[in-house]
Order: structure tokens, then sequence, then C-alpha cells
């Protein structure tokens, strides 16, 4: 491999544990590379570390590595998830700037093994009723080429967009895939997060 290519994949690498760490773009270039280059510098010499200049590591350079990176996740997750009976959790969420976002996970069987993923998280431009929701669902299930038919589950919460009889989530669901079995979930994901739980939630989790 060339030393250009080197760098390109020293900055795909460094870029992905920045997006794992939740870390500001800005850290690569302020703290990793000047940290990574006094550290060569000091074991190696200055032959070694004057070859990591040429790793780009900018704010701009690593959010497209990382945008790269999810969009090649992304491509994966349906090439497997093509074909194959899955189940869905849809649920609603805030960002950091309080806007609302739509996060579904989704759960297949790839050979002998169970896959729980992050099947998308958008952006709810609309107000958040249930017709709203599962459209961004429906276009997404389009979008990525697979099929209503193969959705066998279905986990909502018992807000009335996501769990209601008629007007919800579910009952849109159940006009596109009749077969599915739908499951509320009766405890809350907060519960779940908490570090500390009663020795029943803990068996429930389990």
């Amino acid at each position: 491999m060339t030393v250009f290519g080197k760098a390109l994949l020293a900055s795909y690498k460094v870029s992905y544990g920045i997006a794992s760490c939740k870390k500001p773009h800005t850290i690569g270039e302020e703290l990793n590379l000047p940290a990574a280059t006094k550290i060569v510098e000091t074991m190696f010499g200055d032959n070694f570390s004057k070859r990591l200049e040429s790793i780009p590591l900018s704010n701009d350079t690593v959010a497209r590595r990382i945008g790269d990176i999810a969009e090649d996740v992304q491509h994966q997750l349906l090439g497997k998830l093509r074909d194959k009976l899955f189940s869905i959790q849809p649920g609603e969420a805030k960002d950091s700037n309080k806007g609302a976002r739509l996060i579904a996970y989704v759960r297949f069987c790839d050979g002998i093994s169970v896959v729980e993923e992050l099947l998308f998280c958008k952006h709810i431009e609309l107000k958040a009723t249930s017709l709203s929701l599962f459209a961004i669902l429906d276009d997404y299930i389009i979008e990525a080429n697979t099929e209503w038919r193969n959705c066998n589950g279905i986990y909502t919460d018992g807000s009335r967009s996501m769990s209601g009889r008629f007007e919800s989530i579910q009952a849109l669901v159940k006009q596109k895939s009749a077969l599915y079995i739908w499951t509320h979930c009766k405890i809350h994901t907060e519960a779940l997060a908490s570090k500390e739980m009663s020795p029943g939630l803990n068996i429930v989790r389990l």
C-alpha cells in the first residue's frame, strides 16, 4: 500500500473512532494528530513522525469520512435485510436541539445469528401524527427495496400514534402486512437504560 493509501485508511480509522466516542469532529486535527505525532516522534524519531502529517483530519474531512462510513454500514445492512423476514421497533426521540426524530430498530436472522441494528433516524418535519410517522417508515421501506410482506413483527410503546386501534402505526402496518405480530412494549426505554434497577427488572431485561 502506498503512503497515500495508508494515510487515507488512517483517516477513516480515526474518524470512525471519533464517531464511536461521540467527540467533535475538530478533535482529530486539534488533539489526535498532534498527540500521535508527538508519540511517534518521541518513540521512533522525526523521520517517522513526519509521515503522519499527510493524514487528512480536518473538521470537514472527518465529517465526510463519517458520512462515507455510515453510508457503507447502511448499504451492508440493507443487503443483509433484503428478502429476509424482519421485525421493527419505531419510536420517537428528541435530539440535542430539541428536534423530533423517528428512530427505528430492525431485527432479523442472518444465518444462525439474530441481528439487531439501528435501521434509521429520520427528522420529523411535520406534526408527529401516526400518518406522518408511518409515511417516513413506508418511504424508507420502499427506498430500501424491501417488502412490507416480510415484516412479521412490530414493537411499539403505548402512545396513541404508535399503538392506537384505528389510525396508528401498528394499524397502518397491518394494512401492508396482515400476518405481522404486534408487541406492546410495557417497560419504557428510560427504565431499561437506568443504572439502578430492581432485581425484578433485571430479570425481565435478561
